[in-house]
């Protein structure tokens, strides 16, 4: 399809230096961040010989857009497809761009920030259903000590530049608030066109019409989310305690709390 094949390489990257989106994003007070990544339920018709596979946990059939935008609320990393049943750390550890990223072979080469002899690479940053790499930080919870409230607070501040993307990009294209009339595998194309077409109203600075949409959640909603729960149906499988990514995560957390935070 030309979306897939055409649009979307060309229009769903990065298109501003490294350097300059970490600005943005420590402008709104988290340094050394190159963007913010989430999922966002997309409805569709419940297919009839699905046994209920597409239906979430808001009881309603949908496909999940997982995505990365930048500091200005553009999409350089989108997928669609998958069913709205699957749990979000289930999604992104199947993407490729999370595959391409634990690589080192999508962002480019930019030093690191090393406090206290911990190498920070560029972050993206995460709400609490992610599983922690080097590269992906989330909130703490339970929060033990101010310096760790704090931190919360810059993460969450910074990381609502995905939610308020996701409701700009459904405000300008309200078929993706209803379920989309048309055959499943129809459906990510139609969500693709949705996201370079988003991405060409924030690089021209369109102003997205107004939508009525629930406010991001606030901070103490994300020190509380439920951790990922080990076999549960929407997991698929994936088992956090097996994450080797985890405990080096944590390392470049706790290295960034201190710097940014004393």
């Amino acid at each position: 399809m030309v979306v897939e094949e055409v649009l979307v390489p060309r229009l769903v990257k990065l298109t501003d230096p490294m350097e300059q989106i970490m600005l943005g994003f420590a402008e709104i007070g988290f340094p050394q961040c190159v963007g913010a990544v989430d999922g966002c339920h997309i409805p569709i018709q419940n297919p009839a010989d699905s046994n209920g596979e597409y239906i979430n946990r808001k009881k309603f059939a949908s496909i999940v857009l997982m995505a990365i935008c930048d500091h200005r609320g553009r999409f350089y990393a989108a997928e669609a497809g998958e069913s709205g049943k699957s749990h979000d750390a289930y999604i992104f550890n199947g993407c490729h761009f999370t595959h391409a990223i634990d690589r080192g072979a999508f962002f480019p080469a930019t030093p690191s920030l090393v406090v206290d002899g911990v190498a920070v690479p560029p972050l993206v940053l995460g709400d609490g259903a992610f599983p922690m790499r080097k590269w992906l930080v989330t909130s703490y919870k339970p929060v033990h000590n101010a310096r760790e409230r704090q931190f919360n607070r810059r993460l969450s501040r910074a990381r609502c530049t995905i939610e308020r993307a996701f409701g700009r990009l459904k405000a300008r294209w309200r078929c993706l608030l209803s379920p989309l009339q048309i055959k499943l595998d129809s459906v990510s194309t139609l969500v693709g066109a949705c996201v370079v077409l988003h991405n060409i109203c924030e690089t021209r600075g369109h102003r997205a019409p107004e939508l009525e949409e629930r406010p991001p959640p606030l901070l103490t909603e994300m020190e509380c989310q439920q951790d990922i729960v080990v076999g549960h149906e929407g997991g698929r499988g994936y088992d956090p305690r097996a994450d080797s990514n985890l405990e080096e995560g944590k390392e470049v957390r706790d290295a960034l709390a201190r710097y940014m935070c004393g």
